[in-house]
This record gives C-alpha cells, structure tokens and sequence, in this order.
C-alpha cells in the first residue's frame, strides 16, 4: 500500500505516516495487547508510536527537500507507447497492476523473510533469567527493527519472552520494534522512497526502541 501510494504521486512523508502507522497503530492489536500484557503496555506503545509516525514524518520532509514523485515511472499509472493504460474496466487495470507488485515483490519479499527466519538464533538469542539491561536492550532493539512477523505478532512473542525471563526493558523495545518495520519492508520499499530515508527510519526507530525501554524499566513495568 505505501509503495503504492507512492506510485499514485503520494509525498514521501505521507506515505511514511500510513507505512508506520498502520502496524504500530493497529486498534485490534492495542486491544488485544492490553488484555495479555496490561494497559500501560498499550499507552507506552501509543505514545511511542505517535512520536514515531508523526515525527519521522515531519524530519523526513527536511531530507527529501526536491523530492520527485515516481509515479512516472509505473506504466500503470500513466500514458503507455503502446497505447491508453486506463482503457478497459477498473478491475482489469488493478489486476495489471496488482499483476506487476506481486512479479517484483513477493519473491523478494520471501526469500528475505527465509533467510532471517534461518538467522533467528543470533537475532533472538536464548532469553536467561537476567535477560536485561542496557545491551539486552539494545541488541533487541536492532532485532526487532531487522525481523518480519505477522500483525499483533509482538504480543505474544513478548509475553512468552517475559515468561522465560526477558526484562521490562527489553520487552518494551521488542513491542515498539518488531511492528514498526523490518529488513523485508525497507528493501521492498527502496523502489519507491530514498535510500537515506529508509536508513533514517530504520535508525529511529532503533532509538525509540531503546528509549521505550529506558521508559518501561524507569516507571517499573
């Protein structure tokens, strides 16, 4: 959808709020989340995803100042050599087009989920008893950032982590990280958004990972 919008001429910083907010900002997953993990759970998680969505938004517009649609780019959406793009009925065009997102993305996007799903044993290492800390904190930030889950994922991969003794810490940068984006989303998406964008996003939210641990262990989760 993101790549999408931006196909469609939508502004990297729009694109970049819908991209971000959908996941993190899920209404199912917050509920659900609230009743396994608690309420103060899901208001960290809220507060940390506004700062997200909204403040990566508005930073990113300073990065791409020229920025230039590719919407030209995408036959789809424009004027073909061989003719009228839009002749035909909508669902024949949105087959095309749907068509073309799944030749170039789906195979991309399964061998990556396949080769951090064999590398999982160095990004979610063995959780001990003293599963905390500044390092801890860190390395899952970075993790969580990288690996691909499916939606409301985080949930119960952190209660199962905090059951083998994962601290508040940790588990916080898990909540706000393993949603946000991962290494299959930001390569898929360098066809439409700058690169030093996707490496901005992909550094902040490492940083309000471990900022939202820093949080969670601060108030005592």
């Amino acid at each position: 959808m993101a790549l999408g919008l931006r196909k469609s001429g939508c502004s990297t910083g729009a694109a970049l709020a819908f991209w971000l907010g959908n996941p993190i900002l899920n209404p199912a997953t917050m509920t659900f989340m609230g009743f396994v993990l608690g309420w103060r759970w899901v208001g960290l998680r809220v507060a940390v995803a506004v700062v997200l969505v909204f403040g990566v938004a508005y930073f990113v517009k300073w990065i791409v100042r020229s920025e230039t649609s590719p919407a030209a780019d995408y036959l789809p959406m424009t004027q073909s050599a061989g003719g009228d793009s839009r002749e035909g009925s909508v669902w024949v065009r949105w087959l095309k087009a749907l068509w073309q997102l799944s030749v170039g993305l789906i195979p991309e996007y399964v061998i990556l989920v396949l080769m951090l799903g064999a590398a999982r044993a160095w990004l979610f290492p063995v959780v001990t008893p003293n599963g905390s800390g500044v390092l801890w904190t860190l390395g899952l930030a970075v993790a969580g950032t990288l690996f691909a889950i499916p939606t409301a994922g985080e949930v119960p991969i952190v209660q199962t982590l905090m059951a083998f003794g994962l601290g508040a810490s940790p588990a916080a940068a898990l909540l706000t990280t393993l949603p946000a984006v991962s290494l299959p989303s930001l390569v898929m998406l360098a066809k439409g958004f700058p690169l030093r964008v996707l490496v901005f996003v992909a550094g902040a939210v490492i940083v309000l990972g471990v900022l939202s641990g820093v949080v969670a262990a601060g108030l005592g989760f």
